[in-house]
């Protein structure tokens, strides 16, 4: 409540001296500095850092909570900088919980172990499968790389809530013209919904057929994963049972991609 006093002031001599107003608002002041505060911890959330070593290199896992409710979104690949622009702006503006990791700004995670060099793709590590075709892609396997590898892994699943998942990547080869009839992974999905006039790096991967009718109905691109897909490894395979979106966009289409979140 808003309170003004009204005076004359007795320095002032003769009729012709106006009224002085001195403005109190101490109940105002102080809600202001609530509000005030409150903006300034919802913009900022809350933010954790969950260390974790693979081999010698450390790991940072983020976790950037905005309000305790709304969307889960995991960004795996630490250089697809547009999928992280796009997830930070949204939970920053709608709420959620957004996890990301750290190690050096590449794609794949590097590190040593007994002086022997290995990498690993962390979107393909959370099977045992997963893991091990990781490793050997990209060079040696054993299982002390195999046990490093997984323990980060459980960290990450760890900090997943129940509900449904988003996920967020950047491609440049990789689009949904893979999953068309007679191509590689073809197998890997149920079903399809393409918009010929669309751009084919920006589409959907369900887990859910649900989510894969409803994002259809908004003509979006969109894949349902198949109950039959390959271990990859991937967090959509080992959520295929969930409710998992993954939301695949081509680098720089920011706007393109926080609509997509916003619709996932």
């Amino acid at each position: 409540m808003q309170t003004l006093w009204f005076y004359r002031n007795p320095r002032v001599a003769g009729n012709h001296a106006g009224p002085t107003i001195e403005f109190r608002n101490r109940t105002l002041t102080r809600a202001f500095k609530l509000f005030f505060l409150f903006v300034l911890l919802n913009l900022g959330g809350c933010v954790h850092t969950i260390p974790v070593m693979v081999g010698n290199t450390p790991i940072r896992i983020i976790q950037e909570k905005h309000q305790d409710h709304g969307k889960t979104i995991v960004h795996l690949h630490e250089n697809e900088t547009t999928a992280l622009a796009a997830a930070r702006t949204y939970v920053r503006q709608d709420g959620g919980t957004l996890l990301t990791l750290q190690h050096g700004g590449t794609r794949n995670i590097v590190f040593y172990l007994n002086q022997v060099r290995y990498e690993v793709d962390p979107n393909r590590i959370f099977t045992d499968k997963g893991i091990k075709q990781s490793l050997k892609q990209f060079g040696p396997y054993s299982p002390e790389a195999h046990a490093a590898v997984k323990s980060l892994a459980k960290r990450i699943l760890a900090l997943i809530p129940p509900g449904k998942v988003i996920a967020v990547h950047n491609n440049r080869d990789y689009s949904m013209k893979e999953y068309f009839p007679h191509h590689p992974m073809a197998r890997d999905v149920k079903a399809l919904h393409y918009l010929a006039s669309s751009n084919y790096r920006n589409f959907y991967f369900v887990t859910n057929s649900r989510e894969y009718r409803r994002l259809k109905a908004l003509d979006f691109n969109v894949a349902l994963q198949s109950p039959h897909a390959e271990d990859d490894g991937s967090l959509s395979y080992y959520l295929g049972e969930r409710d998992y979106v993954n939301i695949e966009a081509a680098y720089g289409e920011l706007k393109a991609q926080l609509r997509m979140i916003y619709h996932a």
